[in-house]
């Protein structure tokens, strides 16, 4: 009897399981959504991130946040004495050079070419004097050998005081070219510690960083 019981009790459970899985089950039309989720930041058109050329301490912030600003406004500068202090010398050196493109050297120079051209001129008149007299059988001929060396000392002396003239002047406006150089190369390096905007457009955050006491 008690097995036939249990044999009913499992059919019975077996029964009611069946009707259970099948009665929760139905069939439903619906659309299907599909969702895509990401994590990201929201950036406007052309936003860059500005960093410095140039390493150093900033010295000065020229803007705020949210101000307005134009292709190569100076947005922020950046410390640094020595290139400052390069600028100066170089400024210097130019000023010196062209100084001397007309100053006293030169001067000097052509003080000395005038005394050769005049001692020139003046050995010449007398070598023209002294062979008249020559050819009039006045005078010796060493004297007219005389007449001929001074004048050829005096022609080699003014084309020497004339060569001095021109190297020394082609030198000081070498050193003036390449003073104005160094002095352009010198204002293009301090320009780097000067932060400029690379387009129009408006300052949304400036990062700050506080030393600490």
């Amino acid at each position: 009897m008690l097995r036939y019981l249990t044999v009913f009790l499992f059919a019975a459970i077996s029964i009611f399981a069946c009707r259970r899985a099948t009665s929760d089950t139905r069939p439903v039309i619906e659309n299907i959504s599909e969702s895509v989720y990401a994590s990201g930041r929201i950036k406007s058109k052309n936003q860059y991130q500005v960093y410095a050329a140039a390493g150093g301490l900033v010295r000065k912030i020229l803007v705020n946040e949210g101000d307005v600003v134009k292709k190569g406004d100076p947005l922020f500068v950046i410390g640094n004495e020595t290139s400052q202090l390069n600028v100066e010398n170089a400024k210097l050196a130019a000023d010196f050079a062209d100084r001397n493109t007309t100053g006293d050297r030169l001067r000097e120079l052509q003080g000395a070419i005038q005394t050769a051209e005049s001692r020139m001129l003046n050995d010449s008149i007398l070598l023209v004097r002294q062979r008249g007299l020559w050819a009039q059988q006045i005078g010796s001929k060493v004297e007219l050998e005389q007449r001929e060396l001074a004048y050829t000392a005096s022609v080699n002396n003014y084309e020497a005081a004339v060569f001095r003239y021109r190297d020394l002047e082609q030198q000081l406006e070498f050193a003036a070219a390449q003073s104005k150089k160094l002095l352009s190369i010198s204002r293009n390096i301090a320009q780097d510690y000067v932060i400029r905007s690379q387009t129009d457009g408006r300052v949304y955050s400036i990062a700050r960083k506080r030393e600490k006491l």
